[in-house]
């Protein structure tokens, strides 16, 4: 898999959990299976390749199709202006947490410790609130105290839920995990624009590949 190819996953990883934010912040609810994908991407800590980071394309066929939307047909069935804004802030906030290294420590700290309780339970990670409390946590004493912070827009019922708003907190964080993973890699917020023919053909391949 080349760069280009391996960046355009990364990035379906953010939009992915943009959309599942999007979904919790305005029904409460996202796909189980979705949300266990990004989640357990935080604890993939030295992968040999992007693929294992998600554990197979397939898995990130739903950011898969949000970026088509975003780069390919133009459509909106998936995409919403709010998705965008997550998805947006979060690459933005990684270029932020990339010039602190103490809060990058600290967030690595914190993952190693929650890894470990996870791997001690059966329970798929997005139903598992212990964890998912852990992340949430994390988050807000590390991400949360940039100046730069994103502001999730929902129904009220939902983000005064606590265990709703917890899964949100630690799904953002997932999301700039895989900026993190993305930047790594070699991208860059102005690839938006210089490099939307070739994100284009990436998106078109994995899909592809994903629906084998």
């Amino acid at each position: 898999m080349d760069k280009q190819t391996q960046q355009t996953l990364a990035l379906a990883g953010i939009a992915q959990a943009a959309f599942l934010v999007d979904q919790l912040a305005q029904h409460g609810l996202a796909a189980q299976d979705k949300l266990s994908t990004c989640l357990e991407s935080l604890f993939i800590i030295n992968p040999t390749s992007t693929i294992e980071v998600y554990g197979g394309v397939n898995k990130l066929r739903l950011g898969l199709q949000v970026l088509e939307e975003v780069f390919v047909t133009k459509e909106s069935s998936l995409k919403s202006p709010e998705l965008m804004r997550y998805l947006i802030g979060m690459v933005y906030l990684e270029a932020r947490l990339n010039k602190q290294k103490d809060m990058l420590g600290k967030i690595a700290e914190g993952l190693a410790d929650s890894a470990l309780e996870n791997k001690a339970s059966n329970m798929q990670l997005a139903e598992n609130p212990d964890i998912i409390n852990q992340l949430a946590h994390l988050y807000q004493q590390t991400i949360s105290t940039l100046s730069h912070r994103i502001q999730v827009s929902g129904k009220p019922q939902y983000l005064k839920n606590t265990a709703i708003a917890n899964t949100i907190r630690a799904t953002l964080l997932a999301g700039i995990r895989s900026a993190v993973l993305w930047q790594q890699l070699g991208g860059r917020r102005w690839h938006f624009l210089i490099k939307r023919r070739e994100i284009s053909q990436g998106i078109t391949r994995l899909l592809q590949e994903s629906s084998r």
